[in-house]
């Protein structure tokens, strides 16, 4: 899973073009706004791109209105280098490839939304300079660059915040008697004590802070106040408010207190307050979803009373539409699905319920959509049906598909790459879904590419990893430099593959490594002021998780950006324990028990130290939901024992877990990641590390000779193994430094949990 989270590339059907689709935007991605009046002087097809005669131009006159000091739209800005490389809700620029930079694909066609400019389109000869300087690095001088240094963040300003941070408020109280005057000291990127006070410290800290002359609406780099920090403690927010706080302040992002607050469950308290003192319910900003409103947050959260309270002061269901819809029957609310239902048309339902199937959802929840009247032969922009989607789902939704065939499906409709409904079935194996589509007289229209790559053993399982590590490193570093996104499978899981052997006495790149793991960390940074604004990184707590788990194994120490993401995952946590997961990509992004169990480890490790009590709570509940939950796949069986070992539940539950899982070994040595699958290196290695690290088996153990020699005898000679992609596409290709084409994401991510699993028996 990609952490930058690109669109699928395909023509948008006709029936999802009009305007007000919400649900559109989740899969077409942010808006870039580009009005152009005049034609500036285009550079040549060749030559060497000079940004301030060439693009500037361009940016200055027709992009500014949209993405200026005065506002930005899906929270990007292109009047400042800095603020134009990171992006907005998505990466919208990547230097050296135009195929992944948003600002160039919006330019040449709809496969991400309405083609821009939306007055026309740029000439010809102005697209190819945008892209030419794109490709040639996208290189813009200093000079010219429209930064403003920063002031550097006061030495004294930065001790008192590392105070907060580890639960010191007595030496931050200290010092405001010794010197009021360090309430007006900043630290780095702007913020002031009270922000962090707010953050991390106790009442007293904020109130002592407001007494002594600190600004309750200062806004640091990114726009964010005090009171937006504050928002999951009610009585600090009530102190901010008391002395002024803005409840309508919006951040560059356009963030408001009211939609900070409305997207944690439990949070009616805070958001009541903010209502009664002004805050406007309707207020609308960018997310990763599209447009969304508190109204939408909160049903994200499946948290009724707060949806009731922002109702009964004026939000709109209608505005919220099918995005909050589809959320609220995700959170499995069927209070906040009543209160939006009325308001919605057909049309609103049938977007809905066709984003509730892969790769949005599981499809479990499209069938109480159908019931209501959605339409059974809705289409995905890539001409996808929602049998089709349905149809790709790893949980079987049996009811789901007869109720579409019911209801009239085309079971015979074709996608714009000409699969059925039951060529995507059949990517499962032989499922009751399989025999449901064939007993209604579905056909397959294309014919499963057989691998005609055969295996090559090495010698000995340390020549195995000798000969894997070095490009799963390489595949580590250029899948960043060309995507400009830290992804699960070429980066976290490389991560904690590279500590796995490092640990085990095997060689390693740790120069690559280093790099990878500051790159990694300074991409976090650089989302830190947004996601403590209830921004997600694209990929949600899933990739979040999976990041912190793999910087955890790379023993990256806590810091401020680590902070903000253990804040982000425990804001995301659902009232029942678990984390629910963004989309239906399987295997590596398709399950509860997965993103929970990395939750919890994730908030185990980088827990603010000033709150480690009530991330204790967070992981408890965590814990108990695991230990209730029912596994059905190879990967959820495995994080399901990881994430009791790590929640240190009793021997009597872990060996349990680890029979169960033990229990779904093949007669190869293997293990499959779905009964109806064959065995393959993704299902095996993860198999192999959870009963590894859960203490159920060791390398002496049959069970685990059987393992390790199933993964040495389906190596191939080029050090990886291959396993064929399943999940509905989503991120456009491109090669990222590792074989088997369509098929490496997940080729990648099987040959580090292989590789991991080995080496242990290294040794």
């Amino acid at each position: 899973m990609i952490l930058c989270y690109t669109a699928a590339q395909a023509k948008p059907a006709k029936q999802f073009c009009t305007s007000g689709g919400f649900m559109l935007k989740i899969l077409l991605g942010a808006f870039l706004c580009a009005y152009v009046s005049v034609d500036p002087s285009a550079a040549q097809d060749t030559g060497k791109i000079d940004f301030r005669r060439d693009v500037q131009p361009l940016l200055k006159q027709h992009c500014i209105d949209c993405h200026g000091p005065t506002q930005q739209m899906n929270g990007f800005r292109l009047d400042r280098r800095s603020s134009a490389l990171r992006g907005g809700t998505f990466v919208m620029i990547v230097p050296g490839n135009s195929a992944l930079s948003r600002l160039y694909l919006r330019l040449t066609g709809n496969e991400f939304g309405q083609q821009m400019p939306p007055t026309g389109p740029l000439s010809a000869e102005q697209i190819t300079t945008i892209k030419t300087w794109i490709e040639q690095g996208a290189e813009w001088p200093d000079e010219v660059s429209g930064d403003v240094a920063p002031a550097p963040p006061d030495p004294k300003a930065i001790r008192l915040m590392e105070a907060l941070r580890n639960g010191d408020s007595q030496t931050l109280k200290k010092t405001l008697r010794e010197d009021p005057k360090i309430v007006h000291l900043k630290t780095s990127g702007g913020s002031t004590l009270l922000m962090y006070a707010a953050l991390y410290g106790d009442h007293e800290s904020v109130r002592l802070l407001l007494e002594s002359g600190a600004n309750p609406g200062i806004k640091n780099e990114a726009g964010a106040t005090p009171l937006m920090w504050a928002t999951d403690d009610v009585e600090k927010t009530r102190l901010l408010v008391r002395r002024g706080a803005n409840v309508n302040a919006r951040s560059e992002n356009g963030r408001t207190p009211l939609l900070i607050a409305s997207g944690r469950f439990g949070s009616s308290a805070v958001v009541k307050l903010l209502l009664e003192h002004g805050a406007d319910p309707s207020a609308k900003a960018v997310s990763l979803f599209g447009e969304t409103t508190p109204l939408t947050e909160a049903a994200r959260t499946g948290d009724a009373e707060v949806m009731q309270l922002l109702i009964e002061r004026g939000a709109k269901p209608k505005f919220a539409g099918s995005l909050a819809l589809y959320f609220a029957v995700r959170a499995n609310c069927a209070r906040c699905v009543d209160m939006l239902l009325p308001s919605l048309d057909k049309r609103d339902l049938s977007m809905a319920s066709l984003f509730l199937a892969p790769p949005f959802g599981d499809g479990l929840g499209t069938k109480a959509l159908l019931d209501r009247g959605a339409d059974a032969n809705a289409k995905d922009p890539a001409g996808r049906t929602t049998l089709m989607l349905a149809a790709s789902s790893d949980l079987l939704p049996l009811e789901t598909i007869e109720t579409l065939i019911n209801k009239g499906a085309d079971i015979h409709a074709k996608s714009a790459a000409g699969q059925t409904a039951l060529d995507l079935a059949k990517q499962r194996g032989d499922t009751a879904v399989v025999d449901l589509l064939v007993k209604a007289g579905a056909k397959t229209a294309t014919t499963p590419n057989e691998s005609a790559l055969k295996p090559k053993p090495a010698a000995s399982v340390r020549a195995a990893m000798e000969r894997i590590i070095p490009l799963l490193q390489k595949s580590d570093v250029t899948f960043f430099r060309k995507s400009g996104c830290v992804s699960c499978h070429n980066n976290t899981l490389t991560a904690m593959t590279v500590a796995a052997a490092r640990k085990n006495g095997l060689p390693v790149d740790d120069e690559i490594a280093r790099k990878q793991l500051k790159t990694i960390a300074s991409y976090l940074e650089g989302w830190r002021d947004r996601v403590l604004q209830g921004i997600g990184i694209p990929g949600d707590a899933d990739t979040v998780s999976y990041i912190l788990i793999g910087m955890a194994e790379e023993k990256y120490e806590p810091d401020a950006a680590t902070d903000a993401m253990a804040y982000f995952l425990k804001r995301q946590q659902a009232s029942d324990g678990r984390w629910r997961i963004l989309a239906h990509r399987p295997p590596i992004e398709s399950s509860d028990i997965q993103v929970t169990a990395a939750s919890l480890r994730a908030l185990q490790v980088y827990a603010p130290t000033a709150q480690r009590s009530e991330y204790q709570k967070s992981k408890q509940r965590a814990a108990n939901w695991l230990m209730r939950s029912q596994p059905r796949t190879t990967e959820e069986r495995a994080f399901r024992l990881l994430g009791l070992a790590w929640a240190g539940a009793s021997k009597k539950v872990i060996q349990k877990a680890a029979r169960e899982l033990l229990a779904e070994q093949r007669s190869d040595g293997g293990w499959g990641q779905l009964p109806s699958l064959a065995s393959d290196a993704y299902g095996t290695g993860q198999a192999l590390v959870a009963l590894q690290q859960g203490g159920a088996l060791s390398t002496a153990d049959p069970a685990h000779k059987r393992g390790i020699q199933f993964l040495l005898n389906t190596q191939l000679e080029d050090g990886s193994w291959h396993v064929k992609s399943r999940a509905i596409p989503f991120q456009p290709y491109f090669e990222s430094g590792f074989p088997h084409g369509n098929d490496q994401w997940i080729s990648v991510a099987a040959s580090n949990w292989a590789t991991m699993a080995l080496a242990p028996a290294a040794r």
